[in-house]
């Protein structure tokens, strides 16, 4: 395959992916805290010998998390919380601690805080925070400190960290796989929900653009091709 096929297929296979990610943003754009993702390329070029032209493959360099904030709705529900700032929900899973900006709680069967995939939320130190039946009424201060009636149950593990690191891992939630740290700049809000930060409209335009250079692209492999096919003919021909 000469340097116009592998240009094709390499091109093609990162819009592929591009495609896969704007397809998924769509999809979340009413999930609450969900965080939009986009891609980044590189172009790599090779010289090559006796004078040859230049290998060149674009390949996809890495993903990362936009951070902005989504729009916050206002609530009924006591255990609806939104972080204002960068931050994020400390939760547990099975696999360990994970970060999450959907604060759309509730309790468990144990009075636990959980989220709506049922992860336990957890506290600045990494406990679960256990709301008391009957204990009165659930207020949470702008710095996390959870109170029901007049018992402190707990303080909102809200953290920090890398998004050059961060790695979705199901069930609106992330990995930090450089780790994190206690978010000292933020505030949270009760009876707040914080939407998907997903432009529906800018989200569309790349999906049509993407489609439409896909396609172009896949024309440009095709009549490559031929013209590989073409070639190959003339020259049984000539025999």
């Amino acid at each position: 395959m000469d340097n116009a096929g592998y240009i094709g297929l390499s091109r093609q296979s990162g819009l592929m992916r591009e495609l896969n990610t704007v397809a998924n943003n769509i999809a979340n754009i009413n999930t609450n805290g969900y965080r939009r993702e986009a891609n980044m390329f590189a172009e790599h070029v090779k010289a090559l010998q006796n004078g040859d032209p230049s290998l060149s493959i674009a390949t996809m360099t890495r993903r990362y998390v936009d951070l902005s904030s989504g729009d916050v709705t206002r609530t009924n529900n006591p255990l609806d919380i939104a972080i204002e700032g960068d931050g994020f929900f400390l939760v547990e899973a099975p696999q360990g601690e994970r970060l999450t900006r959907d604060g759309a709680f509730s309790l468990n069967a144990q009075g636990e805080l959980v989220t709506s995939s049922g992860a336990r939320v957890l506290d600045e130190s990494g406990g679960a925070l256990v709301i008391p039946p009957g204990g009165g009424k659930i207020s949470i201060t702008a710095n996390g400190v959870i109170n029901v009636g007049a018992q402190n149950v707990g303080k909102l593990g809200v953290v920090t960290a890398d998004p050059a690191f961060l790695v979705r891992v199901g069930q609106n939630q992330f990995r930090a796989e450089n780790g994190y740290e206690p978010a000292l700049n933020t505030r949270v809000h009760q009876f707040s929900i914080e939407g998907s930060n997903v432009s529906a409209v800018e989200e569309l335009a790349r999906l049509i653009e993407v489609q439409r250079t896909y396609e172009a692209s896949k024309k440009f492999s095709d009549n490559d091709g031929e013209r590989i096919t073409r070639t190959v003919r003339a020259l049984g021909q000539s025999r």
